[in-house]
């Protein structure tokens, strides 16, 4: 257990190198933070916690039509990017990064780390 925890905390680690990111928390659906590397000023506890809720709320949503998912959530702030995305049955990863720019690039990312967190966890 102790590889695959250390294994998701580099996964986490390595996606706060991409330009601009300043948070990524990996957290179970309930909004438990599994493992996390964000900016000092930021509440990980908090941020986890609502990415979670924000799932739960989309996929509450997309169930009133009988649709399944979200596989990702993005939510353009006038500053920031934000994305919520299905990391498998028990977890979400959210991350957090500054401007509005580079929304490929992060994409790329993030899907490259769901596919390592997939294979960590199963």
């Amino acid at each position: 257990m102790v590889a695959k925890a250390e294994q998701l905390e580099r996964i986490v680690r390595e996606l706060r190198q991409l330009p601009n990111v300043i948070g990524a928390v990996l957290v179970s659906r309930g909004g438990i933070v599994i493992t996390a590397s964000a900016t000092e000023e930021a509440h990980t506890e908090t941020f986890a916690a609502m990415g979670a809720t924000m799932s739960g709320a989309a996929s509450a949503a997309l169930s009133e039509f009988n649709k399944q998912g979200p596989e990702r959530i993005m939510v353009e702030g006038r500053d920031c990017l934000l994305m919520t995305t299905d990391a498998g049955p028990k977890a979400i990863l959210v991350v957090l990064k500054e401007g509005r720019e580079g929304m490929e690039q992060l994409m790329s990312g993030v899907e490259v780390a769901v596919r390592l967190i997939r294979e960590t966890l199963s």
